[in-house]
């Protein structure tokens, strides 16, 4: 069964309101370094320390949370004490975010089995979906049509489902607000809105980039893309 939004309320992104996980690259450093120590207590990827980062509007890990047994707890803040010493958040190309401070899950696992010589111990990953609510993003106001691009002034190629949200059976409808440079490829999008979670917001910018470019540029006039994201049925 797909997943929809679970509760209706909607939630306000701006300021120090903002959900950043899967919005672009965030960088730790190398976690081996900080968990080596700790990794007989993450019992062969058989634990998890899941992890909540505050991020600030340059990119800086602020504060750093997590959850996790006692066993795993001094793994927990030596992860943190890395993160906020080195911690770096960086949004995908030409993604418009406008928060003053935003949170970042993720959760950390050993592989499991013996280690493999030259690959990391520790790895990172983030979950979907996270709100299963509508998701506003600020205050942008979406143009009047006489104001904004039509699908007859692009060439578009076909958007693919977005991987993670497809393996979660996330369903949404998005409206982005695509912009274009002088030659006219995508050179910022922004998310202005999705019925079920941040995160396919940022997935449907990243493929309004591949995907759309102007047939006659230079234009000023934004694109604004609404689409909705539904799983076929078998």
């Amino acid at each position: 069964m797909s997943a929809v939004a679970q509760d209706q309320t909607e939630i306000i992104f701006g300021g120090d309101v903002f959900d950043v996980t899967g919005a672009g690259v965030l960088d730790l450093g190398i976690l081996d370094e900080a968990l080596m120590p700790f990794r007989r207590a993450f019992d062969q990827g058989g634990e998890r320390l899941d992890v909540e980062l505050i991020i600030n509007a340059a990119g800086t890990v602020q504060d750093c949370r997590f959850d996790a047994n006692e066993k795993l707890a001094p793994a927990g803040k030596a992860l943190c004490t890395q993160a906020q010493r080195v911690g770096r958040f960086t949004p995908y190309p030409g993604l418009v975010l406008d928060y003053a401070s935003a949170t970042y899950r993720l959760s950390i696992r050993s592989h499991t089995g013996q280690p493999i010589k030259g690959e990391a111990t520790f790895r990172a990953s983030i979950g979907y979906p996270f709100e299963r609510r509508p998701v506003t993003f600020g205050s942008y106001a979406i143009p009047p049509e006489t104001e904004r691009l039509s699908l007859a002034d692009l060439q578009y190629r076909s958007m693919e489902y977005p991987r993670d949200a497809l393996q979660n059976e996330i369903e949404a409808q998005v409206i982005v607000a695509v912009s274009f440079d002088e030659e006219g490829r995508v050179s910022t999008c922004r998310p202005v809105r999705s019925s079920n979670t941040a995160r396919i917001a940022y997935d449907t910018c990243r493929e309004a980039r591949r995907g759309f470019s102007l047939r006659k540029p230079p234009e000023a006039r934004p694109y604004v893309w609404v689409t909705h994201w539904r799983i076929a049925e078998d």
